[in-house]
């Protein structure tokens, strides 16, 4: 039996064309050529006419040993380019973390263009969801894809949220698999290169060291296991301000002025008691229309147990905070930024450690199972997310409301449910089992607001806990697109 070559065609045709020259001696190109290809025609006939006999029905008289050098008709013909590869979480993939524990990203969105696609904005922007490209795939939970596509040169794109890498590739027919170090989601920002990073701004708590966590994904310098400073690669890769009242780099400042807080995609509060120096500020319906023009624009919030307040008197119908004092009431308009409140409350509750931690949403359930890593009793192991210690809870809520946003094109009423990620119970509590301990909602416009009632990070320490792992998890999250958002 013959075998297809992509360039030569039929191994006979190649023996016969060998023989062809071998006997044509000094004959002239043209002649030669227009042989070979006479050869070409008349054996291709041949062929085609091989395989349809053999693809017919069977003869009744039978062949003289019952073979068949045809080509059969479950036969496997390669036609496309597989591309495979995992997806991992910046300064987080094989060779950068512990052996075991490395990160991996769910729900990464991986496709191929011909054309180099538009640079992500680097200010505050609405990301509109839109169908995914073309063959494009969503990574699993354990971060792997498979693209088919046709052969050819492309961009490769790999995004989560405003995170995202892009580079040149050829792809042949068979199976690319790619490497870490071009499936890893970028810790710096070079937008000539192909690598992008959300822009970020942290309001340093005085006891939720958020940023030891962003500096380990990345996000400015570490040192040693805390976070060093904001200076990376290329320069500065988060904004820091603090909780004074006077210059450019307080709260105070950021939150009076919308121009500065649409420098940065994510703007993080955590954990302060120090919120007391803003907390008139906090009662200005001019500085609260500021956050929620902000969230409308495409804003992420993302507020730790006893900064609350900042999105709770923002938003103060979503979440109803269970310890005595800490909730918000009142009122506000998602399109025109007013509001009104009737109660002040300051977000502060007591201390406590929920045992039961659940990963209640299926996505990041599966993703957190996969994983291995370090508890803060010490142990090493495989996590389990149905059941995990949430430690340094400050407060409770005691409910999520359904909030109405407005009316459809249709004229039907448009309410937005705040979605909870991880629930947990506060043991001391009658009333508090398995109450949400991380929420999103999504109050006006395209942004989206992530309140928890647990500081993330305390100390400073090898790897990443449970916890901490789901802030990863859930800043990929509030990047993502939104889907018909109400302006």
């Amino acid at each position: 039996m013959f075998s297809l070559d992509p360039d030569g065609g039929p191994d006979i045709v190649r023996a016969l064309m060998r023989m062809t020259n071998q006997r044509l001696g000094s004959r002239s190109p043209a002649f030669a050529g227009s042989l070979h290809l006479g050869l070409r025609l008349v054996l291709g006939l041949g062929l085609l006419s091989a395989v349809a006999i053999g693809c017919g029905p069977a003869g009744r008289g039978g062949g003289d040993d019952g073979g068949d050098d045809t080509v059969g008709p479950d036969a496997t013909v390669v036609t496309t380019a597989t591309v495979t590869g995992r997806v991992w979480a910046p300064n987080q993939a094989p060779g950068q973390a512990s052996p075991g524990q490395e990160i991996p990203i769910s729900g990464a969105l991986v496709y191929v263009v011909s054309e180099r696609p538009a640079p992500i904005p680097a200010t505050v922007y609405c990301e509109m969801c839109v169908a995914t490209p073309q063959g494009g795939v969503l990574s699993a939970a354990d971060g792997s894809f498979t693209l088919n596509v046709e052969p050819g040169n492309f961009w490769l794109v790999i995004q989560k949220g405003q995170f995202r890498i892009e580079q040149q590739i050829g792809l042949a027919l068979g199976t690319t698999a790619l490497t870490p170090a071009q499936t890893t989601l970028p810790s710096q920002y070079k937008p000539e290169a192909g690598l992008f990073m959300p822009k970020v701004a942290v309001v340093e708590g005085t006891n939720d060291q958020i940023e030891d966590i962003l500096g380990k994904i990345g996000f400015g310098t570490m040192a040693g296991t805390t976070f060093g400073n904001p200076n990376g690669e290329n320069g500065a890769e988060l904004a820091l301000y603090n909780y004074g009242t006077t210059g450019n780099t307080t709260a105070t400042y950021l939150l009076s002025n919308i121009e500065e807080m649409r420098k940065y995609h994510i703007i993080f509060f955590p954990c302060a008691t120090s919120m007391s120096s803003i907390s008139t500020l906090l009662s200005d319906q001019t500085v609260l229309a500021n956050i929620r023009r902000y969230v409308s624009e495409g804003g992420k919030l993302y507020v730790t147990d006893w900064s609350g307040e900042l999105a709770d008197r923002a938003f103060p119908q979503q979440v109803a905070l269970g310890d005595t004092g800490a909730d918000s009431e009142g009122t506000y308009d998602p399109v025109t930024f007013t509001g009104t409140l009737t109660t002040t409350g300051d977000a502060d509750g007591g201390l406590y450690e929920s045992p039961d931690g659940k990963a209640v949403d299926p996505d990041l359930n599966a993703w957190l199972g996969l994983q291995m890593g370090p508890q803060e009793n010490g142990s090493v192991g495989l996590y389990n997310p149905n059941a995990f210690e949430v430690t340094d809870n400050w407060n409770w809520i005691k409910k999520v409301n359904p909030v109405m946003l407005g009316t459809d094109d249709m004229g039907m009423p448009v309410y937005d449910t705040p979605k909870t990620w991880l629930t947990g119970s506060k043991p001391s509590e009658a009333g508090a089992t398995n109450k949400p301990l991380a929420v999103t909602y999504q109050p006006t416009g395209c942004g989206k607001v992530l309140y928890t009632t647990f500081q993330t990070a305390v100390n400073g320490h090898v790897g990443l806990y449970p916890q901490e792992r789901v802030l990863i998890y859930l800043i990929m999250e509030i990047q993502t697109c939104s889907d018909n958002p109400l302006f």
